[in-house]
């Protein structure tokens, strides 16, 4: 019988969510994941119509934090035939928020919502959201009233998520992710912004302007101006690794001693805590 259980995960490099599917059968299933949050359900990205056998670990990088999530297991087909088991709420608590490249958590930026020796958003952060459509207006020859068609109304369309930075440290690690992509992942906490935002806010950004404020006489106070189109999730899971075997390598002294930690456990075992313990 197919089941799921999901934990909340709160360790480097940044808070996610881990999913154990069981009972799939051997051979191999197609299933989707979803995730219900805010009233709202979508895929778990890079866990639709995937293949997996018996058992799995998954893990949702984009779970939304401070509010109940659950997880639906869709199993369309299989050695058991299709199934659908929901599990139990889970709350990813965090004490900020996050900025990150979706394709490599390792980029992962805490944000704060007050001015403190974090990064930190800047007060008019989230003040304004704008949601626009395409109106196209057509004069017609007799009418004093043109005739207009209407696109489909979009999402937040320049949403103001600047940020400051107050140490060389902080300001180094975010202009690293900025500079590396125009494709963010961007988390808040419940009660951020004007009204309450998605969990998890896909964003295009196409320009990140950085102000060093007191940075030419010492300081290190630096602030970053973002405006963001809020644009579909990418299809696709993480690119990077975060425990291959180089991390092995460089915690051990050879392999045989990863093997002997493992001992007696389960490749599921492995999956979900790659050091034991």
């Amino acid at each position: 019988m197919v089941a799921v259980t999901v934990e909340a995960l709160v360790d480097a490099p940044c808070p996610r969510v881990g999913l154990t599917v069981t009972g799939l059968g051997v051979g191999d299933s197609l299933v989707s994941v979803w995730r219900t949050a805010d009233g709202e359900r979508e895929p778990v990205r890079g866990a639709r119509r995937t293949t997996l056998n018996d058992a799995a670990f998954l893990v949702d990088w984009d779970a939304p934090l401070g509010r109940p999530i659950t997880y639906e297991v869709e199993v369309i087909s299989g050695p058991g035939g299709a199934a659908r088991v929901t599990s139990g709420s889970v709350t990813v608590d965090s004490a900020t928020g996050w900025l990150m490249d979706p394709l490599i958590p390792q980029t992962a930026v805490p944000v704060v919502g007050d001015a403190t020796d974090e990064t930190y958003l800047r007060s008019q952060a989230l003040s304004e959201l704008a949601y626009e459509a395409d109106v196209s207006v057509f004069n017609i020859m007799g009418s004093n009233k043109p005739l207009a068609l209407f696109g489909q109304r979009m999402a937040e369309r320049g949403l103001d998520t600047s940020v400051s930075t107050r140490s060389a440290e902080q300001n180094a690690r975010l202009e690293k992710l900025l500079q590396s992509t125009a494709q963010l992942l961007f988390r808040p906490l419940p009660g951020w912004g004007t009204r309450t935002l998605r969990g998890s806010l896909f964003l295009a950004n196409a320009a990140a302007v950085q102000l060093p404020v007191d940075v030419s006489w010492g300081g290190n106070l630096t602030r970053w101006e973002l405006k963001s189109d809020v644009v579909q999730a990418p299809t696709i899971k993480v690119l990077t690794a975060t425990f291959s075997y180089g991390d092995v390598q460089l915690l051990m002294d050879t392999y045989q001693q990863k093997q002997d930690l493992m001992a007696g456990k389960s490749y599921l075992d492995d999956l979900k805590n790659p050091i034991g313990g």
